[in-house]
């Protein structure tokens, strides 16, 4: 429901007010303060004395300086039809790199892992494969330019990514119609930045910020913006600002760019209809479940998608992974994330862990194919232990880290659940249909009587509650 709420529009920000919900955060009434540094104190205030699941969301949207999250890599196999499910589909297993893997299960999945996808037409196929060839070089700019924008929304002239800045200021004028008419999101430049203001999105975190760091952040912003000496005392906020080319050093303060960071200086992303949160939840979020879509909005896109598919494939690179539980667009490049879903100890086990519940919990072949289903805790701590004595622990400085079944734990779920192929569900948790996508391609036709799922007896498999 957070995803719906955020496409739709509910706790937009503009001019320093959130309205109506955010996460819980409730109502900021900043509109009633006519000065900027009184705006700014009650924000910091109202992040002072937040949660910090509330102070993330509020981040999210009075800033709205989000990267876009989508999931890489294509199936083994040819994207099948629609009407596939997640759950039996093609697969994208790979092969962790923090160890090698035991036994003679683990070595035929490698085997089928490495068969290489058979060539041939498809609709889905890659974009700059199947029409570079009729693609001027405009086109690639404008889409380089465009990808850029949704990974980072502020992109400054002398910043990180400064290379893309001269892009998007030669294709300003459609970059900023096509944000504004697919998506709702102003776009606004100078010669010195350009800035995507996007809607408000949960789950989308600063690392290392607490209630109070976001607090300081919204004073040291104003303080910059007015002229005053800032208080950068606190490294998260230092390092953001830097980040945000605002602070690069003790006197390198730029009070233009701080002034068109500010909250009061926020545009708001448009109204919408159907097509555009649905759109939006397309753009940002690595897989759009349709059970989790209003009904008006998943009879728009069911209605619409090998058009939305063509649309986003054209405009932003993207390949469209269109299944029964709903609709996924991938990144061949893996350039629009800001995780690592694949390389590093912590991401290979998280995805071992995903292939290990999947094997687990998946719904036999001529069963309704759940959205999601429950995940008993015990499963989740038995597949870490077989994961680490199968893999084994990588050398120091990750070994004391894996050692800890706890922190890994955590992590690891942390990981999956950005990833949003797993969702919390109380105390317990849920595997999303996407999961399957990173699980060996699931046996639909096996020998009656054998496989870890087979019903002797003609027998039902125990719920999950029970299990």
């Amino acid at each position: 429901m957070e995803q719906h709420e955020y496409a739709t529009g509910a706790g937009e920000a503009t001019g320093g007010t959130v309205v109506e919900r955010l996460g819980g955060a409730g109502q900021l009434t900043a509109h009633a303060c006519t000065d900027a540094s009184s705006q700014a104190e009650l924000l910091a205030r109202r992040f002072a004395d937040a949660d910090d699941h509330t102070a993330h969301g509020l981040f999210t949207a009075v800033f709205g300086l989000y990267p876009a999250r989508h999931l890489g890599g294509r199936p083994a196999e040819p994207h099948g039809p629609a009407a596939t499910s997640w759950w039996h589909g093609p697969s994208v297993h790979r092969t962790p790199a923090a160890g090698r893997p035991r036994g003679l299960r683990r070595a035929r999945q490698e085997a089928a892992a490495r068969v290489p996808a058979p060539a041939g037409p498809g609709r889905h196929r890659r974009p700059e494969r199947t029409r570079a060839a009729g693609q001027g070089a405009a086109a690639g700019e404008r889409r380089t330019a465009a990808r850029l924008l949704l990974a980072h929304p502020l992109v400054t002239a002398d910043g990180p990514h400064g290379e893309g800045f001269p892009l998007i200021l030669r294709h300003a004028d459609w970059l900023a119609e096509r944000f504004a008419d697919l998506l709702g999101y102003p776009l606004t430049l100078d010669p010195s930045h350009a800035r995507l203001h996007k809607a408000p999105l949960p789950g989308r975190t600063r690392p290392g910020f607490r209630p109070a760091g976001y607090a300081a952040l919204v004073l040291a912003l104003d303080a910059i913006a007015d002229g005053r000496t800032p208080d950068l005392g606190r490294p998260e906020v230092r390092a953001l600002l830097a980040d945000w080319q605002v602070a690069t050093g003790p006197a390198a303060l730029d009070r233009e760019l701080a002034r068109a960071l500010v909250p009061g200086a926020r545009r708001a992303a448009a109204g919408t209809g159907p097509e555009v949160a649905v759109r939006r939840l397309l753009a940002e979020n690595p897989v759009v479940l349709l059970d989790e879509l209003a009904a008006a909005e998943r009879t728009w896109l069911l209605g619409r998608l090998p058009a939305e598919a063509e649309l986003f494939a054209d405009f932003l690179g993207l390949e469209a992974e269109i299944r029964t539980e709903g609709v996924a667009l991938l990144d061949p490049a893996h350039e629009l994330t800001d995780l690592a879903p694949g390389g590093g100890p912590l991401a290979d086990t998280a995805l071992l862990l995903a292939e290990r519940l999947v094997e687990e919990l998946r719904p036999m072949p001529e069963d309704a194919a759940p959205p999601a289903v429950l995940v008993p805790d015990a499963l989740i701590d038995g597949a870490l232990g077989d994961i680490t004595d199968e893999y084994g622990l990588p050398a120091a400085p990750d070994a004391d880290y894996l050692a800890d079944r706890t922190a890994l734990r955590r992590d690891a779920l942390d990981l999956l659940h950005r990833m949003q192929l797993i969702a919390p569900a109380g105390r317990c948790w849920v595997l999303r249909a996407p999961a399957a996508r990173y699980a060996p391609q699931a046996e639909l036709h096996p020998a009656p009587g054998t496989g870890r799922h087979s019903r002797p007896d003609g027998q039902e498999l125990p719920h999950p509650r029970s299990a």
